[in-house]
């Protein structure tokens, strides 16, 4: 991906950057959303899964889709090569045991302990931490900290995206937040075993998304190979009723997903722990794979990145008020400022969005939550919201 610079030459975005930290030299990514006309108005930290890159998110996993609508910088870390020369050889071992390659290309130092043993005889095959030996976590302050400064950003609004071992990264990091973090979402990953930081008490909104059927982090937290168990991380559940508990949160509210029309057999259930600061939600998948990322467009009855946006911008600061279209719904209209989408807190309604003339700029129907706001100019304009008899209006700005 490339955007124009200033002085008409194609520059690369994102940028790789590189700096020292502790005794290694580590690289990654910045990403500066397209089309911005002002200054990002916050941060997304992107923690990519085991052995693979910090490419990912502008390949695999669109993040910077959401950077595009929100104005959001990206900060993408890549993680080392595991550095104990002893663990490499022991997953060579159970490599040969169970004819399935345990690569360790790109791990972080997350607290993942790796327990594996073998079913006849019980023998211990391997009981370690994955690359203890790194500080990734002073490696992910430092560049927060030199993107804030660089690009002269309030700190209150970073947010952490991790997949896979990466959700295992942005835990750990939660857990002790050496930089503030306004919420953290983890996409298939989960708390290692030797996780560090669960007696602090640190707060922070948690957005999770795991498969019931995931069969490279399970959802119990240990799985089956040929002839050997291996433990890999805490049990979701005893993940979420931490969290519930520090963070305060209330009793679950569940439900069943379908913001769009599933043709896949993939279903969802949203199981929300609410608070007006440190929510705890839960996407319970059943059916999808490890790797498996949604999207309406291919079925899906929800949009990875549409419900990503709705959860960052529901704890951005300021808050957008929006619309209050009831007693007990806050943030109903999100984001505003918007760039070419905004979100409802209903599912359907009516939507009239007229300009400080009192003309009618725009005016249609809107089902899933959602409406397609492209077309309007950047300006400031009034929305007038029709959904179950009730009418609520506000001021929108388009950029």
């Amino acid at each position: 991906m490339f955007c124009l610079a200033a002085a008409g030459v194609m520059a690369a975005n994102p940028v790789k950057k590189q700096v020292r930290s502790g005794e290694f030299e580590r690289e990654y990514l910045v990403y500066t959303p397209e089309n911005s006309r002002s200054r990002p108005e916050g941060l997304i930290v992107c923690l990519h899964g085991l052995n693979s890159t910090m490419e990912d998110f502008f390949d695999g996993y669109p993040i910077y889709k959401i950077a595009d609508s929100l104005n959001y910088l990206i900060v993408a870390p890549q993680a080392l090569p595991e550095q104990s020369q002893s663990l490499i050889d022991k997953a060579a071992m159970i490599s040969f045991i169970t004819g399935n390659k345990l690569f360790l290309r790109a791990v972080w130092s997350c607290g993942l302990k790796v327990k594996a043993v073998m079913n006849l005889g019980n023998i211990l095959l391997l009981d370690d931490e994955l690359n203890r030996q790194v500080d990734d976590m002073e490696f992910i302050r430092l560049i927060i900290r030199q993107t804030l400064e660089e690009f002269a950003l309030k700190s209150e609004n970073i947010f952490m995206v991790g997949t896979s071992m990466g959700g295992y990264m942005a835990y750990q990091f939660a857990l002790k937040q050496p930089v503030k973090l306004a919420g953290m979402v983890s996409i298939v990953g989960s708390m290692g075993l030797n996780i560090q930081g669960m007696g602090n008490g640190m707060k922070v909104p948690v957005c999770d998304f795991h498969s019931l059927t995931d069969e490279v982090v399970p959802y119990t937290g240990s799985t089956e190979q040929p002839g050997i168990t291996v433990h890999l991380a805490q049990p979701k559940q005893d993940v979420l009723r931490y969290w519930v508990q520090t963070n305060g949160a209330g009793a679950p509210v569940t439900e069943n997903i379908s913001y769009y029309p599933s043709t896949n057999g993939i279903t969802v259930e949203k199981i929300s722990y609410p608070h007006p600061e440190y929510e705890v939600i839960h996407y319970q998948i059943n059916g999808s794979n490890h790797n498996y990322f949604f999207r309406k467009e291919a079925g899906d009855c929800m949009d990875y990145l549409e419900e990503i946006t709705k959860f960052i911008t529901s704890h951005a600061s300021p808050r957008s008020e929006g619309i209050k279209l009831l007693p007990e719904q806050y943030l109903a209209v999100y984001p505003n400022p918007a760039y070419s989408r905004i979100y409802f807190g209903v599912m359907n309604g009516l939507v009239s969005i007229y300009d400080f003339t009192g003309k009618e700029m725009l005016s249609a129907p809107f089902s899933a939550g959602q409406l397609d706001i492209s077309s309007l100019k950047p300006g400031t304009y009034i929305i007038c919201i029709r959904s179950n008899g009730t009418v609520r209006t506000a001021k929108l700005i388009k950029r």
